[in-house]
């Protein structure tokens, strides 16, 4: 199976008690067979709205990374536009 692990950084700012909090990380990911295949295809810095879930990183492992399932890219004029084959 093709399988494709990358990094992701997230940027955002969430309602919390007491004012927006601004939160900035990068994230674990993997992505598998086409899904992997079509990732390759993005280029740096391109804002990508992801869809997946949160598994082990590994085996019984208690860190985490996102495996993602799809993806919803920045169309023009801001519109978001699904990303499917």
């Amino acid at each position: 199976m093709e399988a494709l692990d990358l990094r992701v950084g997230h940027q955002s700012t969430q309602a919390a008690p007491g004012g927006p909090q601004r939160i900035e990380l990068e994230l674990q990911c993997v992505a598998f067979a086409d899904m992997a295949r079509r990732l390759q295809h993005a280029k740096a810095g391109q804002v990508l709205h992801l869809v997946g879930f949160l598994m082990p990183s590994r085996r019984g492992a208690r860190v985490l990374k996102l495996n993602i399932i799809d993806w919803i890219q920045e169309g023009d004029h801001g519109l978001l536009q699904e990303n499917r084959p």
